[in-house]
This record gives structure tokens, sequence and C-alpha cells, in this order.
């Protein structure tokens, strides 16, 4: 089916790891407040909508975080400081090992995801995906295996295809890290763009002080040569040939540590990248 260019088109974004529920997650509000200001200086006078894609209820109703949480409630009987503090580690870190274990609730979450992309392109809207953290993991993941899957992509309209383009946040996947028998972000296979010409344009953003792009816990920089960081260095070959056009951003938030992980929805070279996308 072909978009309809007269409807405004979506950014869907995707969230990472996250404490809390699906309530808590504001991120389409802050996307807004980053974009309007670079239309409003641009003089486009387009309308567009952002929506979420939420995954946090589903994870924390894994029956593993279940029993966590309360052991780690049990563990801190009587001190709400420090369970507070464990049921949050708990809740953190039981998004990445659900993610790295792929298992039936991983598989729930990128069903979610696809349906949800398919719904928008069903309405008649272009979709541009935009995920932060790991929720860059489920977003190419699931992108990847739309491209495998007859007629999605197929040809050279972009009108008929479901996702104009991929954005990705402070993303890990440059990380090639193991937690007991999983890798956590194995390199994916990316399949080839189902056209002779188009191509599928990957805008990755990151902060060289950001930890989960460089895995090192207290924000050490990563060192890169030009605008290739983790990402770009572990994805380039053989990306361009199978239609994917993958590029390195690194940004100046002045942020560090866990700071830089979250300053990104703050940067307006991010609003300039999402607005030249979809309007340039």
């Amino acid at each position: 089916m072909a978009v309809d260019l007269g409807k405004p088109p979506r950014i869907l974004v995707v969230h990472g790891v996250q404490t809390g529920s699906n309530a808590s997650i504001q991120l389409a509000q802050q996307v807004q407040a980053l974009i309007d200001p670079v239309l409003a200086a641009s003089h486009i006078r387009e309308d567009y909508q952002v929506l979420q894609y939420l995954y946090e209820d589903t994870n924390d109703a894994h029956p593993t975080v279940q029993l966590a949480k309360q052991l780690a409630s049990a563990i801190a009987k009587g001190r709400p400081l420090r369970r507070r503090a464990l049921t949050m580690t708990v809740d953190l870190i039981g998004d990445v090992v659900i993610a790295a274990g792929q298992g039936s609730t991983a598989a729930t979450i990128r069903a979610g995801l696809r349906q949800k992309i398919l719904d928008s392109h069903q309405q008649g809207h272009r979709v541009l995906l935009l995920a932060h953290s790991l929720g860059s993991f489920y977003a190419l993941q699931v992108l990847n295996e739309m491209l495998a899957e007859p007629g999605l992509f197929a040809g050279e309209d972009r009108r008929l295809w479901p996702v104009q383009g991929l954005v990705t946040l402070g993303s890990p996947l440059g990380l090639a890290l193991t937690l007991g028998p999983w890798q956590i972000f194995p390199k994916i296979e990316l399949n080839p763009v189902p056209a002779a010409h188009e191509r599928l344009p990957w805008h990755n953003f990151y902060s060289r002080h950001d930890p989960i792009v460089s895995g090192r816990v207290f924000g050490n920089k990563v060192q890169v040569a030009g605008t290739e960081g983790p990402v770009e260095l572990r994805y380039r070959q053989g990306c361009d040939a199978k239609g994917w056009l993958l590029h390195g951003h690194y940004v100046h938030t002045g942020q560090r540590w866990l700071l830089a992980h979250t300053a990104y929805w703050q940067d307006p070279s991010l609003a300039m990248r999402l607005v030249a996308m979809l309007w340039g």
C-alpha cells in the first residue's frame, strides 16, 4: 500500500532500558519539544505525529523479573531507600536480560513493534523509526526481519515502504558483550534492501562519553576516527552493498557518564536530522 503524502508523517519512538511503567515514559513530548523550534526556524509548516512504542510493562510482567523484585524487597525489608535501589537495579538489568535471552517475551516485544509499524503504514502514514539505547536493538531486529518479508520493501517507490528510515541514539549495537551463555548484543546480519537503486537510511547518534556506547562504566571517551563510532565500525562492512546507508553522528552534549546517555533528547542536531529525513 502506498502512503498518503497528504497525511502527517509519524515518528515512532522506541524507548530503551527503563524503570517504572509505560505510563511514566514521556519521550513523545520530548521529541516534539525538540523538533518544533527547528520547524519554526526553517519556516516549515508541516504537521507530524510522534508515537511511542512501549514495552516496559511487558518486561516487568516477566516471571523472573517479578521474582527478583520480590527477593530484592525481602532483602531490603525495613530499609526503603535500599529497597528502592535494589528493585530499580533489578528492573534495569531485567530489561537487558530479556533482550539478550531472545525468548518469548523478546519475541512478543518485536511482534508488537512490527504491528505498530504496519498499523501506521496501513493507515497511509510515512513512518520513521527513532530508537534509544536498548530500543535500537529491537528496532534494528524488527526492521531487518521486515526487509526479508516478501513485498514489504520491494521496488523503487519508497511510498510503498512501511519504514522510511531508522535513527538510533546511544545504541549498544557496537558492543560485543557476553552475559553467561548469551552474547548480549550479537551482530545482526543485515538483510539486503530489495530495490536496485533506492537506499534505506540509518543515522546513528552517539556521545563519546556515553557508557552504553563505549561499554565503559565510567564513560571514558570512545576513540573514533572521523564519525565512525562503535556501531559504524561493527556494521560498516557490507552495509552499503546491501542498500543500507549508515551514517554516524557524534554529538557534543557536554554531559558525561549516564547523563550523556540521556542527553540526546536535548540535542538540536538530532532534530535537524529528523526534519531533513521527513521534509528535506
